[in-house]
């Protein structure tokens, strides 16, 4: 749920005007708790790499909140993951490789989230609604993983970018009501874009303002306006 074109380009916004690195950390803020595997600590191959990769993503999520994507470096990411360089060299190649694996792992998460709660709905409403309040809580749970998915994903390198732009996409293919509904086919699909983005820009813009734990507080008023452009289709063709 994450088009708008990141202003970093153009020198406004995101990325523009950055302070010096250095003056960018947060000193009174401790490194997160860490559970390193020990040599033989009885997991599989599979499970240690399986945790490494997990630690890693959730120190690249944590270097992002201090130094920003420009900045951040692999040497953040492995003293906040609690691995070696080494180890980081041998699931990615850099910072790029690492924070699109990042990204796809953390929206694969947050749909599968969505689609297990929205299968309970009973009705389009509903379902838009307990996927709305899923996605919301999923993503105030975890602020690291919204600021990488909402904000960092603006400033990253390109493969990401396109990344975010087709996950704004299928967030709104997901925001279009079925074809059954009256007036389910007449939602403009500009329309459905521009809800996607509106939706992602809020979010964002809680999550800069340090916010993210909060969001969930927000779902009724994101769940009228999700549900404003079917609502609307639905009155037209009633009235027709």
């Amino acid at each position: 749920m994450y088009g708008w074109v990141s202003s970093a380009e153009n020198g406004t916004g995101i990325g523009a005007g950055r302070e010096p690195r250095g003056s960018r950390r947060r000193p009174g803020v401790e490194p997160p708790a860490v559970e390193k595997v020990q040599p033989k600590s009885g997991l599989s191959r599979a499970e240690v790499i399986a945790n490494q990769r997990r630690r890693i993503f959730d120190g690249l999520a944590r270097a992002l909140v201090h130094h920003g994507y420009e900045d951040t470096k692999v040497s953040d990411v492995v003293e906040l993951a609690g691995v070696s360089r080494a180890t980081f060299y041998e699931h990615f190649k850099g910072k790029e490789i690492c924070f699109a694996a990042a990204y796809e792992d953390g929206v694969d998460r947050l749909a599968d989230t969505v689609e297990l709660a929205a299968a309970s709905g009973e009705g389009w409403d509903e379902q838009v609604s307990a996927g709305l309040r899923a996605a919301l809580e999923f993503l105030a749970a975890d602020p690291p993983l919204a600021h990488l998915l909402l904000v960092e994903a603006l400033a990253a390198a390109r493969p990401a970018r396109l990344e975010h732009e087709r996950s704004l996409t299928r967030l709104a293919e997901a925001l279009r009501p079925p074809a059954e509904l009256p007036g389910g086919e007449a939602v403009p699909e500009e329309t459905l874009r521009l809800l996607a983005g509106g939706l992602a820009s809020h979010l964002s813009g809680r999550v800069l303002a340090g916010e993210a734990d909060r969001i969930a507080a927000d779902r009724e008023l994101l769940l009228q306006y999700a549900l404003a452009p079917s609502r609307s289709t639905a009155a037209q063709a009633a009235a027709g």
